[in-house]
């Protein structure tokens, strides 16, 4: 849904008109009407008995509900059970509604708890503004509409600056206005913090919008895969606006000389769907990314919201600090890397709120834990200000950059760039992405060009041999800041942890791997944002890594990579907009690659919108899970299996990738069980190719495995397709297994499919149902353009479903009613990862 944008203001001719005559009849400003307040101020042992006014409930279960000491409880709803609370008697169509709500313990498992508002409630539908509180305490807030039992979601954001625990009160507020548009606004804050704007508005103007007057309610839904909850409200509110009155006119006076009236601003330009994040750099607080089509709120904390506690003994770090500082509270070290080096292993840093021009390195040998101070916001920032600018020619420059940064184009420094296919880094159309000059006009990002003759508005170029900056736009009266370090930290001992921070603007050459870089074993990073490197935001080279509420975005090469990083644990991650600077999708890019480790896990976690595929996994990885996780509008692959073996692909949701939704290459032994896969060049694309892992001259060898690797045959061998929905391929085919070196058929290489939804759009769109390799009999494969045709000649399939010429989800991925299949009984390490037996189809929605 697309946010309401104010009316336009009245014409020109109007307003010359009332600066003659008399004011027009104006309308005041309508008071709210109270239709309900109640405080819980009674005791009720079943039920929820009657406000102060005399209103009472209708309940789903009185057995649920009861009141005490100030508060309404609902107690034990469990996993998948819903319970209601609708007032008697009230209704309105156009309302406010607000409430106190509070979790006496946070969800311990699953997608966690749903705590709604309704409006307009009647027998054909609601309204309702909803919060999912995860296990973590994260909250998503969306707005719905139900018609008849079909949920729409009219839209949805993240709270960063929000965490539930378990015991704090908070407030959710909605408003409902409006019938030719129903404009619905929502927002949720800790008590004693009411926020001056909503959150998120949307406005409604389906046909199938709701418009008549309705009753209003409160609902808790507990997600199937969470254990029975109990939760508290209080303070439920409800009002509305009363009709307008006129004010009469003053008495009129002489006009005075019209002055010249300030003509109507144009209508701004619609929000197109799922837009990338302003590329801007404020001075404060991250941007506030766009998490459209993910199911859940990965993620880091907002940066200044986390509340780490400080441990006894603990080295205080302030940017004010003094050079003379000793780390205490009263007098703290100037800057990060003195308390590194004067710290004891085992030291925990407390960094204070502001701005670090830093590169750290914590040295091997020591493990050190760096943290923000409770509630306070502390950035590791690269940039530094630019200033003293001239003007020459319609082009301005600066002599204070005396910056030279190495643009080689390779992981190894000083290499050229690559020539073969899938080697060369560099899109001729993005000369200059390998660059790590970044500059920034009050906030907004410039382009990098390659000479001054191509300066141009919006852009910059360096003259390192004269040391000068050039800008193409006037920076006159504004801000200019420019990358001028390349590392923020370095974390070679081992046991480091880093939570709490954030990390944004450095200059980081490809070869250096990354703004942060992981180098010892056990490191945890927690609650850190990385945002606009150059390259690369995050590396790990070493084992046992955990990765935790982590947001990686706009970063010019990758978000997230990692080599030889066995054990490796990412949980929660956004991962979004990276590639920038658009090198090739090949040799790396995009949101996630991972090469060369073995037993890794990532879960809940969203790669979206990024330049190359979503999550690549490539090189000789092993053991993988993949789960819960959402694969949305990445340019490459949503999800890329190669040269790997042994992963469990379950419970993900791949959408709208430009590349294929899944690609597996070369790679076996996959689980590819209740994943919802839409769109993309092919939706799903199993293929095996000549790369041999009997050949050491094949690039991807783990040097650290026996020569060949028997757990690393390279072959598309064992897969297994089942419950999954799978559609709305662009390309050839829907589902296609292809052999290219012709040696084996899907049978031989024991590849199975059943239980699915499996949808094209047309009966020529596209051309066909799935292609299935005919191994040494035939260099063609089978293509079959109908689904009959493919069942009786693979003996695939029998249980699945066939839909053609319709759709088989909605935007966001959720089946559409009246789709089924016959599901297969799972396997067990698929009913391990999604909690349940309990065959269902397609990715699970909280």
């Amino acid at each position: 849904m697309r946010s309401r944008t104010l009316p336009l203001v009245a014409s020109l001719s109007a307003l010359l008109l009332s600066v003659a005559t008399v004011s027009p009849v104006a309308a005041a400003e309508p008071a709210d009407v109270v239709l309900l307040q109640d405080a819980m101020s009674r005791t009720v042992v079943k039920g929820l008995g009657a406000a102060a006014t005399g209103t009472t409930y209708e309940v789903s279960s009185t057995a649920s509900f009861s009141v005490a000491n100030g508060r309404a409880k609902i107690g034990a709803v469990a996993a998948g059970a819903t319970a209601t609370a609708r007032p008697v008697g009230i209704t309105a169509a156009d309302s406010t509604q607000s409430t106190v709500f509070t979790l006496p313990q946070l969800p311990k498992s699953g997608a966690g708890v749903y705590l709604s508002l309704q409006s307009r409630v009647t027998t054909g539908g609601f309204y309702q503004t909803q919060l999912r509180i995860d296990p973590k305490g994260v909250v998503l807030l969306e707005t719905q509409r139900v018609n008849a039992g079909v949920q729409t979601t009219l839209g949805h954001t993240t709270v960063p600056e929000l965490r539930v625990k378990a015991g704090m009160p908070f407030v959710l507020e909605t408003r409902l206005s409006g019938s030719t548009a129903v404009a619905v606004d929502a927002r949720v804050s800790a008590v004693g913090a009411k926020p001056t704007t909503w959150k998120l508005s949307v406005t409604d103007r389906s046909a199938k919008r709701l418009t008549a007057s309705g009753r209003m309610g409160v609902r808790v839904y507990v997600s199937r895969s969470t254990p029975t909850l109990t939760t508290l409200f209080d303070d439920l509110r409800v009002t509305t606006k009363k009709a307008t009155t006129p004010t009469p006119p003053t008495n009129p006076t002489n006009p005075t000389n019209p002055t010249n009236p300030t003509p109507p601003k144009p209508p701004t330009n619609p929000t197109p769907p799922t837009p990338p994040t302003p590329p801007t750099t404020p001075a404060g607080n991250a941007p506030a990314w766009n998490v459209t089509g993910a199911r859940t709120g990965a993620g880091s904390a907002a940066v200044g919201t986390t509340t780490y506690p400080v441990p006894a003994g603990a080295l205080f770090v302030s940017p004010t600090g003094k050079s003379a500082g000793t780390g205490t509270s009263a007098a703290p070290f100037a800057s990060v890397q003195a308390a590194v080096d004067r710290a004891a292993s085992g030291a925990t840093l407390v960094l204070r709120a502001g701005s670090y021009a830093e590169s750290v390195v914590v040295p091997s040998g020591k493990k050190i834990t760096i943290q923000s101070y409770p509630g306070e916001a502390v950035w590791f920032d690269g940039a530094t200000t630019l200033k003293n600018w001239q003007s020459s020619g319609g082009r301005w420059f600066s002599a204070d950059w005396k910056y030279d940064f190495d643009s080689t184009p390779s992981f190894t420094r000083g290499e050229s760039d690559g020539t073969a296919a899938g080697w060369k880094w560099l899109n001729p159309a993005y000369p200059m992405a390998a660059h790590p000059e970044q500059v920034w006009i009050d906030g907004v990002a410039q382009a990098e060009v390659a000479s001054l003759a191509a300066l141009k508005a919006g852009t910059f170029f360096t003259d390192v041999a004269a040391d000068r900056l050039y800008l193409g736009s006037d920076p006159t009266g504004r801000t200019v800041r420019t990358s001028t370090l390349t590392k923020a930290l370095s974390l070679r001992g081992e046991g480091a942890v880093v939570r709490g921070i954030g990390v944004r603007n450095y200059a980081t050459s490809v070869w250096m791997m990354g703004a942060v870089t992981v180098e010892a074993p056990r490191a945890t990073l927690e609650n850190v944002v990385i945002y606009d490197t150059a390259t690369t935001g995050l590396f790990v080279g070493a084992a046992n890594a955990t990765i935790r509420d982590v947001t990686l975005a706009r970063n010019g090469l990758m978000g997230l990579g990692a080599n030889y990083a066995d054990a490796l644990v990412i949980d929660d991650l956004l991962s979004l907009e990276n590639n920038a600077e658009h090198f090739n999708t090949a040799p790396v890019s995009g949101g996630v690659k991972i090469t060369k480790s073995r037993g890794v896990t990532v879960t809940d976690s969203a790669m979206l919108r990024n330049d190359g595929p979503g999550l690549w996994l490539d090189q000789s990885v092993y053991d993988v899970r993949i789960a819960g996780s959402d694969f949305v509008e990445n340019r490459g692959a949503g999800a890329f299996l190669e040269l790997s073996n042994k992963i469990d692909f379950v419970n993900n949701l791949v959408l709208r990738n430009v590349g294929n939704g899944v690609k597996i290459n070369n790679t076996g032994a996959v689980n590819l069980w209740n994943n919802t896969i839409i769109g993309g060049d092919r939706a799903v694309n199993i293929v095996q190719d000549s790369r041999s892992s009997t050949d050491a001259a094949v690039p991807g060898h783990n040097s650290r495995r026996p020569f060949p690797d028997a757990t690393m045959p390279w072959l598309i061998r064992d897969i297994s397709i089942g419950n999954n929905v799978i559609g709305e391929s662009s390309g050839n085919c829907t589902v296609c297994i292809e052999d290219y070196t012709h040696r084996y058929t899907p049978a031989e290489l024991r590849i199975s499919s059943d239980g699915n939804v499996i949808q094209r759009n047309s009966a020529s769109a596209p051309t066909w149902f799935v292609v299935w390799s005919r191994g040494t009999a035939n260099v063609d494969p089978y293509v079959f353009t109908t689904w009959q045709s493919y069942r009786s000649t693979t003996g695939q399939d029998a249980n699945s479903t066939a839909v053609e010429g319709r759709p088989v989800t909605d935007s966001s991925g959720r089946l559409l009613a009246g789709v089924t299949a016959a599901t297969r009984g799972l396997p067990g390490i698929v009913a391990s990862i999604l909690g349940s037996s309990t065959p269902t189809i397609g990715a699970r929605f909280p």
